[in-house]
């Protein structure tokens, strides 16, 4: 990934105190798109001293069940760490997936960018 952080299938950008990772494909469903994906938000992760990550899917029109497996096991990564990550902005055909899948139930998920921002950047009680 250049140093802007805009090559490669993901975008990075600092928002407050919180490393939001824009993924710029938008259909993720082959091993070879994953498995890039994946190593770009783990450089990320790697190279960020930000306690939250959130994953901007507001270019992601459809994604598979091995996309979602990949995010999950990015998250529990972080956790881990003692870090977090979020998804935001996912529409149409994403929304549904991971409504259907129920992922709001192990990980946060928030209608944008900005709410996951705001609500990751506030410390807890």
């Amino acid at each position: 990934m250049a140093d802007d952080g805009r090559a490669g299938p993901v975008e990075r950008r600092r928002q407050g105190g919180i490393e939001v990772l824009t993924v710029r494909v938008a259909e993720i469903y082959q091993a070879d798109v994953i498995h890039r994906i994946g190593q770009a938000v783990r450089q990320a992760f790697s190279s960020a001293d930000a306690s939250a990550f959130v994953l901007d899917l507001s270019d992601v029109t459809f994604l598979t069940s091995g996309a979602l497996g990949m995010i999950i096991h990015l998250r529990s990564q972080l956790l881990e760490q003692g870090r977090d990550l979020a998804l935001a902005s996912a529409g149409g055909e994403v929304a549904r997936v991971l409504a259907c899948t129920r992922l709001a139930e192990i990980m946060p998920v928030y209608p944008t960018v900005e709410a996951a921002v705001r609500e990751l950047g506030c410390p807890g009680p």
